[in-house]
């Protein structure tokens, strides 16, 4: 655990660290020892939240369900990681000296970790450095959103053959073939310029974590990563339109954990066959096949036993006028899941109500139409475990049943641009705060008070706030 909490400080000073990411590098660093009871993921979250707990690192931004989002060090935490990661050799920072004339680099044939700012990689690369020490390179901007395009990085290959960790995600990156070279790779993350990525990437065999962004509307994965048996995360910034399977390779199973963002025509028997070990998919495209009843792609879902999170954003299209519907297999082949989010599908909202059958189901975020019409029917049933509910811009939307307050588990809603069902939010909170009164008066141990007040706890967010201020003056 010391030295996840030194490498840290690989990040600038002030960096918002994407939790999730940091996770992926201390696994593909070797920085997580997984055991037979638990995967490498859970372990590294345990270790953030360790040392979130014993105030080391700060977080930044929480997910609705009380996840770290993005976290950072203190600033003198961050000099103190800096230099003991330096001193131990962690890991190694190639930076300005004090004079700012020219770059202080430590030397490269002692080095196994090297960690840059984006500003100064240019000079960097211009002094033409070589070594096959280096396992890691990692290149963050100061500012969160800051990029830049360098020709010479195509050299990369050159500059440090064995590399095992490549962060360069604030560089716009052009393949040459030479890239492939690098085939000790377990973490990359890059930015294109291009719509697809090239057929070699299928010789990563040793890759662990695969981040791809771009701004192309879509990218098409040439590569075979079926071969990738070590991959356990494919993250794209857009809909990813993966490679069609192999016969030979339709009976084997990957490690795969996390498909983000992917086509909904990607999603073929064949693919979920493979992948069956998913626990996160994201699904970003036309919906309306994907979810037909008698021969959609969806159908291929009871491969996923273990799918613990699910997203399905709809993109429409204007001359299609197809309804889409929930399948009736929707609830029966996600029994595991934990949290869903719905984007742009139009459900009716007399749908609504099955998935409260969905007996894991602890996080429910309905954005942006998710569901269209005013009603949503009050005869509300399941839900039981439930405990934080989202609903954006669902602008028709005149009320949320009432009944929703019965739902012991619920202790979160959030109501973002949904301004005609405020009053009836509001009215859940107050039958809440009602039920806790009457379970108070009841109990008089002291130890039954604490868990009771636990659980019953409700916290009611409206935004914008001024939305809940005019409706409580009508």
């Amino acid at each position: 655990m010391k030295a996840c909490f030194l490498y840290c400080a690989v990040f600038p000073q002030d960096f918002e660290i994407p939790a999730w990411k940091l996770i992926r590098l201390w696994i593909s660093e070797g920085l997580i020892s997984s055991n037979l009871k638990s995967s490498p993921e859970d372990i590294a979250e345990y270790y953030l939240n360790d040392l979130i707990n014993r105030n080391l690192v700060i977080v930044v931004q929480k997910r609705i369900n009380g996840q770290v989002k993005t976290c950072h060090l203190h600033n003198m935490l961050h000099h103190f990681c800096k230099m003991v990661g330096n001193n131990g050799g962690l890991f190694q920072e190639v930076c300005e000296k004090q004079d700012q004339t020219s770059l202080s680099i430590p030397v490269l044939d002692t080095s196994r970790r090297l960690c840059i700012q984006l500003s100064l990689l240019k000079d960097f690369i211009s002094t033409e450095p070589s070594s096959e020490h280096v396992r890691s390179f990692l290149c963050f901007p100061r500012k969160q959103k800051e990029s830049e395009r360098l020709s010479n990085i195509q050299l990369l290959h050159k500059v440090f053959p064995l590399i095992r960790v490549l962060d360069v995600e604030s560089l716009e990156f052009s393949f040459t073939k030479c890239f492939v070279k690098l085939f000790h790779l377990r973490y990359i993350s890059i930015s294109v310029q291009s719509n697809a990525l090239p057929t070699f990437f299928g010789k990563f065999w040793n890759l662990q974590t695969l981040i791809i962004n771009t701004k192309a509307p879509t990218i098409e994965i040439k590569a075979e990563i079926w071969n990738m048996l070590r991959l356990r995360h494919l993250h794209t910034n857009v809909p990813t339109k993966l490679p069609s399977l192999t016969t030979q390779k339709a009976y084997e199973s990957s490690f795969l954990q996390t498909l983000s963002k992917v086509l909904p025509e990607s999603c073929s028997e064949d693919v979920l066959t493979w992948a069956c070990n998913l626990r996160k998919v994201s699904i970003q495209g036309q919906m309306a096949d994907f979810l037909e009843t008698d021969k959609g792609g969806f159908n291929n879902f009871q491969k996923l036993k273990c799918l613990e999170q699910l997203k399905l954003l709809n993109e429409e299209v204007r001359s299609m006028s197809k309804v889409i519907q929930l399948p009736p297999v929707f609830v029966r082949f996600l029994h595991k899941l934990k949290k869903l989010t719905l984007s742009n599908t139009r459900f009716s909202w007399s749908e609504v109500n099955s998935l409260g059958k969905l007996e894991c189901l602890e996080v429910l975020k309905l954005k942006e139409n998710a569901f269209s019409g005013t009603i949503w029917d009050s005869e509300i049933g399941g839900f039981s475990r439930l405990k934080y509910l989202v609903i954006k811009s669902c602008n028709k939307l005149e009320a949320v049943p009432v009944e929703l307050a019965d739902v012991r588990a619920l202790q979160d809603m959030t109501l973002e641009n949904t301004k005609k069902a405020i009053n009836s939010a509001k009215e859940i909170q107050r039958r809440k705060q009602e039920i806790h009164q009457e379970h108070m008066t009841e109990i008089k141990d002291k130890k039954k008070v604490t868990e009771t007040m636990e659980s019953f706890k409700f916290k009611l967010t409206i935004f914008p706030p001024e939305m809940a201020d005019c409706t409580s003056m009508q």
